[in-house]
């Protein structure tokens, strides 16, 4: 083998110089490769490897949870990945609620839900928006961007934050939505549902956008298997598996709706199963909607009874973060997992007797997609490798955790 070296980049004749390969660094770089650096070899122009190098963002999520009372890690673990944070805040309060014992009203156990969803249809639009550059198309980024702009108006209206909620809490939610919500709400989905068919129409069906991702990026539903793929990295390859279904965890089990599975393998069946959880999202919403009592307590009676009557009667409306979230973590261990928007979130909660955890081990949807992206990108033509990863929705700051 022949390493030649010029530029940064490293040409190997392998053999008796039949076979060039060249060794390209693509990324780290935003939007095309996120905060992560790909090490690309190609043969002409065909990817014949690629080894990721992340670390690029240092967010050692873990550790940093390990180090302050487990409260605290609420804020801190939503920075995993930000358009999905009441998804990945759910999974770790529901290793905590386990730990602690805790119980869960069914005003707040709807009211997660919804704003679950909302937080699914957040980081579906952010995808979608961000996969739009790169397969050329400014038009769907603005498109999706503008959507997701409202959805973060109504996040605020709950929250008083557009992206950093810090919204549910052990044992329930932090504040409950002002009547306007529920309206603003319903009207939302009416419009979103509307622009994302002509979403559709304007960057999929567009003979460019189409032919980016049609036959592109292929992953069979072995291979989804085989390398773990999650959320629409695994259904858009035929895998028929989704937490809330089949975990039925918070209220999911009592609504109707449908699990979104192509068959196609590649980036194109990647992104329709993106479209079409939107409208499932919208789908549990408006049940959720439905059945959500207006009035009752945000946090369950295990809360409920340590707390002093005047926080007592304000806990309809909001809860206070006072000395009643002081509890230490018992020596034990709790999972929490829940269904996000890229995949599954899980969260393995050690305790020992303090306020801080003493592990805290966290998988994300990027984590395990990635060697499932990398299996998709193989084979491919160098050009293809922006429309393969956006097709995954990968996000390096859940894989540098």
């Amino acid at each position: 083998m022949v390493r030649v070296e010029s530029y940064g980049l490293v040409l190997r004749e392998e053999g008796s110089g039949e076979r060039r390969v060249l060794e390209i660094f693509w990324g780290p770089q935003h939007p095309s490769s996120g905060h992560t650096r790909f090490i690309v070899e190609v043969e002409g122009d065909i990817v014949v490897n690629v080894t990721p190098d992340p670390g690029y963002v240092h967010r050692t999520m873990e550790k940093l949870g390990e180090t302050r009372h487990w409260i605290q890690n609420i804020p801190l673990f939503e920075r995993i990945s930000l358009p999905d944070a009441i998804n990945v805040t759910w999974a770790y309060v529901m290793a905590i609620e386990k730990l602690l014992g805790l119980d869960v009203p069914k005003r707040a156990q709807y009211l997660r839900v919804i704003m679950a969803e909302l937080s699914r249809i957040s980081t579906h639009l952010y995808d979608l928006g961000i996969h739009s550059i790169m397969i050329g198309s400014s038009t769907g980024y603005m498109w999706a961007f503008g959507l997701r702009e409202l959805l973060v108006h109504l996040w605020a209206m709950v929250t008083g934050s557009r992206t950093t909620p810090t919204w549910i809490l052990p044992g329930g939610a932090r504040t409950a939505p002002p009547d306007a919500f529920y309206t603003k709400t319903k009207e939302y989905l009416n419009y979103l549902e509307k622009k994302i068919d002509e979403f559709v129409t304007v960057v999929i069906k567009n003979p460019v956008g189409y032919y980016r991702l049609r036959d592109v990026g292929y992953l069979s539903r072995e291979d989804a298997a085989r390398y773990m793929a999650t959320g629409p990295g695994a259904r858009g390859s035929g895998i028929d598996w989704d937490a809330r279904r089949d975990y039925k965890y918070g209220a999911y089990g009592e609504f109707e709706w449908s699990v979104c599975v192509e068959d196609g393998g590649d980036s194109l069946a990647r992104t329709l199963v993106r479209i079409c959880e939107i409208k499932q999202s919208a789908r549990i919403i408006r049940q959720a909607l439905e059945k959500v009592p207006r009035d009752g307590p945000l946090v369950g009676d295990a809360l409920l009874g340590k707390m002093p009557p005047k926080l007592r009667e304000m806990a309809s409306r909001r809860v206070k973060l006072t000395a009643l979230f002081l509890m230490r973590l018992p020596p034990a261990e709790a999972v929490g997992v829940t269904e996000g928007g890229r995949g599954r979130f899980l969260f393995h909660v050690l305790g020992d007797g303090t306020e801080r955890p003493h592990r805290v081990r966290i998988t994300t949807p990027s984590w395990q997609n990635l060697r499932a992206m990398i299996k998709a990108f193989i084979g491919s033509r160098l050009m293809d490798l922006p429309a393969i990863y956006g097709s995954f929705g990968y996000f390096p700051p859940e894989q540098d955790r």
